[in-house]
C-alpha cells in the first residue's frame, strides 16, 4: 500500500508541474517545476520553501555508450542557520517531463525516480557521492557538514565506462572559501537498469529551509561504442564499434591499392 501511495503521489506531480524548453550551455533541456533559466545558469530552486525543479536533455542518451559529464554547481543560503536541501545529477528512464516526489525537500526531486545520480545533499543529511537505490539519503557522507554553510560550490566530473559497467565520479567541494575533495565509485549496468536508452538531467528542492540551488556549467561528452571480447586464457580486448572497422578496413584497401599502382607504374618504367 506504502509503495501503492508513493506511485500515485508521484504520478499526480508529474501532471500537475508545467514543463517548458530551454537551452542550457548549448543544450536543448526541458525544465520541470521550480526549475528556470537565470542569467544563462540553471536554476532548480530559489529561496523559498516546498520547491522542486528538474530539467533534462530532451534526447534520450544509449546506455550501451560510455559517457564523461562535467559540471559547476552553487548553493546559496539565505542567510539562515540551515540550508536545505541540495541538488542531484540523475539518470532515468521515465521520460524528459519527470520529477521525484517533492513531499519533502530531503528526497531532492529525485526520489521516486527509480534513477542513478550523484548526489549533493545539505540540512542535516549531508552527502555528497554516487547513488543507485534512489534514495539520496544513502549516499556517501560529505567530508564536512554542508547544511550550515552559507555557501556551497562545487565542480563534478561524472563517468561512466559501459564496457566495464563503471560509474565513477571526482571533484571538489568549496564549502564557505574551504576546498574538500571528493569521490566515488560503483559498479552498475545502467543497460540492464534502464534498457536501451535513459535521459540525462539535474534535479533539486527544497523544504521548510531553502536555498537558491544551480547549476552554472554544463557539459557531455558521448564516447563511441565499444564492444567487449573475451579471448579465453587471454586478457580481455575492448574492440571499437563495426563502423571503426569498416572504415579502417576502407583505408587500407585504398593503400594497398595505391601501392600496387605505384609497383606497376615503376615496372613500366
Amino acid at each position: 500500500m506504502r509503495t501503492m501511495l508513493l506511485a500515485i503521489t508521484v504520478a499526480s506531480t508529474l501532471l500537475s508541474l508545467p514543463v517548458r524548453a530551454e537551452t542550457f550551455s548549448g543544450s536543448e533541456v526541458n525544465l520541470v517545476g521550480s526549475a528556470a533559466m537565470q542569467s544563462g545558469e540553471l536554476q532548480l530552486t530559489g529561496n523559498l520553501q516546498g520547491q522542486g525543479g528538474a530539467a533534462w536533455l530532451t534526447s534520450p542518451l544509449a546506455t550501451a555508450r560510455s559517457f564523461t559529464v562535467t559540471y559547476d554547481f552553487s548553493l546559496a543560503n539565505a542567510g539562515r542557520e540551515n540550508m536545505a536541501d541540495g541538488v542531484a545529477l540523475v539518470l532515468q528512464n521515465k521520460g524528459a517531463n519527470a520529477i521525484g516526489n517533492v513531499d519533502a525537500g530531503s528526497y531532492l526531486a529525485y526520489f521516486g525516480l527509480d534513477g542513478v545520480g550523484s548526489v549533493v545533499q545539505t540540512w542535516f543529511n549531508n552527502t555528497a557521492g554516487l547513488n543507485i537505490d534512489g534514495n539520496p539519503s544513502t549516499s556517501k557522507k560529505a567530508p564536512t557538514p554542508l547544511g550550515t554553510a552559507q555557501l556551497v560550490t562545487g565542480s563534478e566530473t561524472v563517468s561512466y565506462d559501459a564496457a566495464a559497467h563503471q560509474l565513477s565520479m571526482s571533484g571538489t567541494l568549496n564549502v564557505d572559501g574551504k576546498a574538500f575533495p571528493i569521490s566515488d565509485s560503483v559498479s552498475i549496468d545502467l543497460a540492464a537498469k534502464f534498457g536501451p536508452s535513459m535521459y540525462l538531467g539535474f534535479t533539486g528542492a527544497t523544504g521548510a529551509a531553502f536555498a537558491d540551488q544551480r547549476i552554472t556549467r554544463f557539459a557531455l561528452t558521448i564516447l563511441p561504442e565499444q564492444k567487449v571480447v573475451v579471448v579465453p586464457g587471454e586478457t580481455t580486448v575492448v574492440v571499437p564499434e563495426e563502423k571503426s572497422h569498416t572504415l579502417l578496413l576502407i583505408g587500407l584497401s585504398v593503400l594497398l591499392g595505391l601501392g600496387i599502382l605505384l609497383v606497376l607504374l615503376r615496372r613500366k618504367d
